[in-house]
């Protein structure tokens, strides 16, 4: 199946999970969900009971290869944060969306087709806003050939 990028508005949503500061070549983030799903249930006022997001989380001193990674859920209001899990904002954006099917360890692919094909041929360029991973119920494990995951990267229309 083709990649496809499609352009969306997002409003602003509020998150609640786990937060880890890497390196890609460190790599932490397996480890961040093996401790964050088994408390999955404790967050209260959640959105949706099967998705759960992974945010890259943008800052102005943000470094290619260090980066802090979110693993967490939306909330309709962050109150009662359970214990060592913290609370996220992420701004309103455009995105260009793009569902990777497959095991996780291909999803690389999504984000050299964005940056590489689509980018450069669409009008928009990337936007300093945190970018994300939606696992909902279409994504069926990290090994599984046929797991869905949606991301989500913030984009702009080029000015001009």
């Amino acid at each position: 199946m083709p990649m496809e990028a499609r352009v969306v508005f997002k409003e602003s949503f509020t998150v609640v999970g786990m937060k880890v500061d890497t390196r890609m070549i460190e790599d932490r983030i397996p480890q961040l969900w093996e401790r964050f799903i088994p408390r999955l249930n404790e967050i209260k006022h959640r959105t949706s009971r099967h998705d759960t997001y992974g945010i890259s989380e943008y800052s102005d001193n943000y470094v290619e290869e260090f980066f802090s990674y979110w693993a967490c859920t939306p909330v309709d209001h962050a109150e009662e944060v359970p214990e060592g899990m913290v609370v996220r904002t992420v701004p309103a954006a455009h995105y260009a969306v793009v569902t990777h099917k497959g095991k996780l360890e291909s999803m690389g692919g999504v984000f050299d087709y964005i940056h590489t094909v689509w980018l450069p041929n669409s009008g928009y360029e990337l936007d300093k806003k945190d970018g994300f991973e939606v696992y909902g119920e279409r994504f069926l494990g990290a090994d599984n050939d046929q797991s869905e995951t949606d991301v989500y990267v913030a984009v702009k229309k080029i000015a001009g």
